[in-house]
C-alpha cells in the first residue's frame, strides 16, 4: 500500500520540484542580468582557478560543486552559478567586480526559497535585517559536514558557538542533547516558537524525557 501511494504521487512531487527549480533558475539569471547586459560571458571555473586556486580547491569538496544550471548552448556551473559570468572580471584582472555576496543573501535565496520563507517566521536569525548573512554559518565553497547542508563546522555545533559562546561550556551538569547538536532543539533558520525551538513548551522536552513521574 505504501509503495502504491508513493508511485501514485511521485509524478506530482516531481512536477512541483521542476516548477521550483525553474523559478530558482529564473531568479538566479535575473541577478546575473547586469553583467550579461554589460557584455560578460560565462567562462568556466578553470578561468577562475588562475587567480583563485585556494577557493577552487575547497569548492571541489563542496555541495555546490555537484550542481549545474543547464541553459541553451551553455551550462552555468561552478563559480559562475552564484558569482555570475566572469569574462569581464578575468579580462580586467579582477578590477571589474562580479556579484558581491557579502552581507547579502539574495543570491542564496534565488535557489533556497524554503529558507527565505523560514527567515520570515516570527522568531529567526536576523538575516533579513542585514545583521548577518548565510555565510555567517555556511561556507558556499567549503566541504560539508552533513550531506547537502553546506555547513562549515569544525564540530557539530561550531557554527552556533561562533556567536553563542556562553553555550559552549564546559558545564558541571551537561545537557546531553547538546552532543547531538543544537538543531536537536532549535530550528536554526526560523520558527513560530520562542527561542527558535522546534516544539513549544514541554512538548519538546517530553520527546526525550518520557518518564511520567518526573517531579516538575
Amino acid at each position: 500500500t505504501t509503495l502504491f501511494i508513493i508511485f501514485l504521487f511521485l509524478p506530482f512531487f516531481l512536477f512541483l520540484s521542476s516548477c521550483r527549480y525553474d523559478e530558482s533558475l529564473k531568479q538566479a539569471l535575473e541577478l546575473h542580468s547586469p553583467q550579461l547586459a554589460a557584455g560578460a560571458e560565462y567562462v568556466g571555473s578553470e578561468t577562475c582557478a588562475v587567480c583563485h586556486e585556494k577557493q577552487i580547491k575547497e569548492f571541489k569538496l563542496s555541495t555546490h560543486q555537484r550542481i549545474s544550471i543547464p541553459l541553451e548552448g551553455v551550462a552555468v556551473e561552478g563559480c559562475e552559478m552564484c558569482h555570475g559570468p566572469g569574462s569581464l572580471h578575468a579580462e580586467s584582472e579582477g578590477k571589474k567586480p562580479m556579484i558581491t555576496l557579502k552581507k547579502d543573501s539574495t543570491m542564496c535565496f534565488a535557489c533556497h526559497m524554503d529558507k527565505k520563507a523560514e527567515f520570515n517566521l516570527p522568531f529567526h536569525h536576523p538575516v533579513k535585517e542585514g545583521k548577518m548573512d548565510c555565510t555567517s554559518c555556511h561556507s558556499a565553497h567549503g566541504e560539508e559536514v552533513r550531506p547537502w547542508t553546506g555547513t562549515s563546522l569544525n564540530d557539530i555545533n561550531q557554527a552556533c558557538f561562533n556567536c553563542h559562546k556562553e553555550q559552549r561550556g564546559p558545564f558541571v551538569f551537561e545537557h546531553e542533547a547538546i552532543r547531538e547538536g543544537c538543531t536537536t532543539c532549535h530550528a536554526v533558520h526560523g520558527s513560530i516558537h520562542d527561542k527558535m525551538l522546534i516544539e513549544r513548551d514541554s512538548n519538546l522536552c517530553l520527546k526525550c524525557h518520557t518518564q511520567m513521574n518526573y517531579p516538575t
